[in-house]
Parts: C-alpha cells; sequence; structure tokens
C-alpha cells in the first residue's frame, strides 16, 4: 500500500485545522480533493480517520495515532530538505 506525503499533508491540515475546506485553504486544493483523498486512504487501512458527525471534525482514536505519525513523518521530511535550503511550505 503506497501512501502519499501529500495524503499525509491532508491528515496533518484537517487534524489541526478541524475542517476540511480550511484544510484545503492550507493546502492549495480543492475542498473535494482532500476529502476524496482521505477518503481512499481510510479506505485503504479500512478504518475512519476523522468522525465527521462533529463540527470541528475531531480524530477517531485510530485518527489520532495516524495524525501524530503524519506530523512526525512530514518533521522528518522538513529536516530532510534543510541542508538543501529547500523551505517546503508547511502544507504545499
Amino acid at each position: 500500500m503506497l501512501i502519499t506525503l501529500r495524503q499525509l499533508q491532508y491528515i496533518a491540515a484537517v487534524a489541526e485545522t478541524g475542517s476540511f475546506s480550511k484544510a484545503a485553504e492550507l493546502c492549495n486544493a480543492d475542498q473535494s480533493t482532500v476529502s476524496q483523498q482521505i477518503k481512499i486512504l481510510e479506505s485503504k487501512l479500512n478504518i475512519d480517520i476523522f468522525n465527521r458527525e462533529f463540527q470541528p471534525i475531531v480524530l477517531t482514536p485510530e485518527g489520532t495515532e495516524i495524525a501524530g505519525k503524519a506530523k512526525e513523518i512530514l518533521e522528518k521530511v522538513e529536516d530532510l530538505l534543510k541542508p538543501f535550503k529547500i523551505a517546503p511550505k508547511k502544507y504545499q
């Protein structure tokens, strides 16, 4: 199973903002793209990452673990790029 950095960025952004539309703004993406990519990943993992019944959107217990790991991975990617003076934006 392949998980993309973009999917991890979307998860981190939704977890941070509590909103698919706000996460889409942070990621310079369409709300439908963010929602669709997270749904694809949830389907692959056979779990729900977010409980969509609440506003703001909240993480499920499994989602809390995944979002934490996603943030760690994204931070490691940023660290990897630092020596090359490539400064990726947090969610872009």
